[in-house]
């Protein structure tokens, strides 16, 4: 499993345990391990953290929008950090052997340790800021990825309609089911479940994704990955 529920991550360091692990593991040991990590004091190890994430973002391509987006992770990481280390803090705590994040608030907004679900809200968050980054990601260049950023959040001027309102009720409802899978499943393992199924039941689940794979794709398109 190289993807391991990401968009269930409560934070952003928990989202790169989740998402893209052989990267992730890859970057950790030979990047940011050999550069100092976390050992030669805070400020070298928000540099250390920067650097690796721009030349994580220069591995999936030499554009300025990989950067970009490898510097957005790098200062989510930094304010994630510099929250954890002051004394007005949301202190994550990984509980390894059970692969569950809590979160304990030292300080933290009243009402904030008032919600019991503030794992949820945070992840929320993470959810809706590494959509952001995913802009640059896909967008060709800047002009691209600042059309689709303004239109996001304002009313385009004279801007032409590219979703129909039934689409837009699809495709909302498949982003919260979305959501809510990867929230439920967060802390299980696709192969657990799958080693629970009897035989004739896991048949039909792949072959009914591997059908609707197929019917899905309307036009060719190359392997995103494909380059490297």
């Amino acid at each position: 499993e190289n993807f391991l529920y990401p968009y269930a991550a409560v934070g952003f360091s928990d989202f790169w345990r989740r998402w893209h692990i052989t990267l992730s593991a890859w970057l950790r040991d030979y990047l940011y391990i050999p550069l100092g990590g976390n050992r030669k004091g805070k400020f070298r190890t928000y540099i250390n953290l920067m650097i690796t994430m721009l030349l994580g973002g220069l591995w999936h391509g030499a554009n300025w929008t990989f950067v970009v987006w490898g510097a957005l992770h790098g200062f989510y990481l930094w304010v994630e950090k510099l929250i954890q280390d002051s004394r007005f803090r949301l202190k994550p705590k990984e509980d390894i052997s059970r692969h569950k994040v809590i979160v304990q608030g030292f300080m933290a907004p009243r009402f904030l340790r008032k919600v019991q679900s503030s794992n949820f809200i945070l992840a929320l968050l993470t959810f809706f800021l590494i959509n952001v980054t995913w802009v640059f990601f896909r967008a060709q260049d800047f002009a691209t990825a600042w059309r689709l950023l303004t239109s996001m959040f304002s009313n385009v001027p004279n801007g032409a309609v590219l979703l129909s309102s039934l689409t837009i009720i699809k495709v909302s409802v498949i982003v919260v089911c979305m959501v809510a899978f990867h929230w439920m499943m967060r802390n299980t393992r696709v192969l657990n479940v799958a080693n629970k199924m009897p035989w004739w039941l896991l048949g039909i689940i792949w072959s009914a994704m591997l059908i609707l794979l197929i019917l899905s794709q309307e036009s060719s398109s190359s392997f995103i990955y494909f380059q490297f």
